[in-house]
């Protein structure tokens, strides 16, 4: 049961994490406070709640490990390094041999490729802190040639943050990036508390300062060129999940690093916890890199494919075709006039791409990544006139409980439409919510609504992250009226 809990509370804080990091010298904890997040969602009452819920557990469990091994221990902190983290990262690190002198270093959540030159080792990527010393045993473990170059092929939290263990063990690479990449961590510095929040980690485990991250020494624009040991490496970059992402491609190898342009499920194009996110150039860097003519694929998540050029053709193309569909359709809503939430919903893949496994909805659904458009293309208004400027959102529920007789009223009714209508049943909940939360009836409704709304197929990771949110706030309250 306690390795379920852990799961469970991973997924949620990997799913509000992934995607979001820097490379971190890991800021000592020593005295660091516990206080509760300011949403008031303890993590050690949340803890119990889920311990109590192995089919929650389960359904957060779908969204998997991104590919990879799961660990438990780094559930604790994904920005953490202790060294029972390092050890469980290390037990469950499987190298691949993709091809002569190539490896794809699979670990927890991510993996890093190797590359060895006649001058030296090129490593794409570090992973998270814990992960530094793992990657560091795989590279001994195949060569005993320098680090010469490490790339980061973006800042996010799973690719950049094993850094630092490699300096302490005194190699000395070069480490590139896209020149996007500094202000990105710069960024990160200034939204220390927001991204806590939003990545449900408590804000001591972030970096504080430029001191405690590990910055790239070289940056460049478009594209990269690097010879190294007699061989070229090309970095080309793309925005798409970022807008400092690259890939690597190894021409003479016909080895294509891809970092998370492709994932093996539909990708996380559009994040309603994140900046933005550019599924056009996403797709057409996956046509690039589909006429590249690779023979071996290392991807950041999910497993290498190795000696099947027309696979790896084949799966960039159908995910560049569903991403650029996905753009269209919501142009060309917007051209239409249409309403936002009608053109995120009209959306959807077309048949022969629906049915592909590597298209699945697993992190984030079409009409998240459709929603990701309209953001870039548009503003901030829904097209709604009372929204422009609206009353507070707890006044507009006191009085919509008021004309329903009631917030318990609005409670009993989302109940009774969790299996008619569990989107429906959502609002209602809601709304009795933000008028009476501390409603001992308003707080069991919206564990039922959101426990059954999270239960369901359908349900992507980044969807059961807010459900499971809102449970948790539920159930704090219920704590505090029985503390009273």
């Amino acid at each position: 049961m306690l390795f379920r809990t852990r799961l469970l509370l991973f997924t949620a804080v990997l799913a509000g994490a992934l995607l979001l990091g820097v490379a971190v010298r890991t800021p000592s904890l020593a005295g660091a406070s516990s206080a509760s997040p300011a949403d008031g969602a303890s993590p050690a009452r949340s803890s119990a709640l889920l311990h109590a819920d192995p089919e929650l557990a389960a359904a957060v469990a779908r969204g998997g490990a991104f590919g990879g091994a799961f660990s438990r221990i780094v559930a604790g902190d994904i920005f953490g390094s202790s060294a029972e983290a390092v050890r469980d990262v290390q037990q469950k690190t499987r190298i691949v041999e993709v091809a002569p002198r190539t490896w794809l270093i699979r670990m927890p959540i991510v993996n890093v490729a190797l590359f060895e030159t006649d001058a030296g080792l090129l490593l794409v990527d570090t992973g998270m802190p814990a992960a530094g010393p793992a990657v560091l045993q795989a590279i001994r473990s195949l060569s005993d040639k320098p680090l010469h170059t490490v790339i980061y092929t973006h800042g996010h939290v799973d690719h950049a943050y094993g850094a630092q263990a490699l300096l302490d063990a005194g190699e000395q690479p070069e480490i590139i990036a896209h020149e996007n990449l500094p202000r990105r961590f710069d960024r990160y510095l200034r939204l220390r508390g927001s991204l806590a929040r939003y990545m449900g980690q408590p804000p001591e485990s972030l970096p504080r300062e430029r001191a405690d991250m590990v910055w790239p020494t070289r940056t460049f624009k478009d594209r990269l060129e690097l010879q190294i040991g007699g061989e070229m490496f090309v970095l080309q970059h793309h925005r798409g999940e970022t807008d400092d992402q690259l890939y690597v491609w190894a021409p003479a190898r016909r080895a294509l690093a891809s970092a998370d342009f492709y994932q093996g499920f539909l990708p996380n194009a559009g994040n309603g916890k994140r900046v933005q996110r550019y599924p056009e150039e996403w797709a057409v860097a996956l046509r690039e890199m589909a006429q590249l003519g690779a023979l071996h694929l290392l991807p950041a998540h999910g497993a290498s494919i190795s000696d099947d050029a027309g696979l790896i053709r084949r799966n960039f193309l159908l995910l560049s075709e569903a991403l650029q569909s996905i753009v269209d359709q919501t142009l060309a809503g917007l051209n239409r006039g249409l309403r936002r939430d009608q053109i995120y919903r009209s959306v959807t893949l077309p048949e022969h791409l629906a049915r592909e496994p590597t298209l699945r909805e697993q992190y984030v659904s079409v009409q998240d990544i459709s929603k990701m458009v309209i953001r870039r293309y548009t503003g901030w208004w829904d097209d709604i006139p009372s929204r422009w400027s609206p009353a507070p959102l707890e006044a507009q529920a006191r009085e919509l409980a008021r004309l329903a007789g009631g917030a318990e009223r609005l409670a009993a009714r989302a109940r009774m439409l969790i299996t008619e209508d569990i989107r429906l049943a959502s609002h209602l909940v809601d709304w009795a919510w933000y008028a009476e939360p501390d409603n001992p009836e308003v707080q069991a409704a919206v564990l039922l609504v959101y426990r059954a709304r999270a239960l369901r197929p359908d349900s992507n990771t980044m969807e059961l992250v807010a459900y499971i949110k809102q449970m948790q706030r539920a159930r704090e309250r219920q704590l505090e009226a029985q503390r009273d």
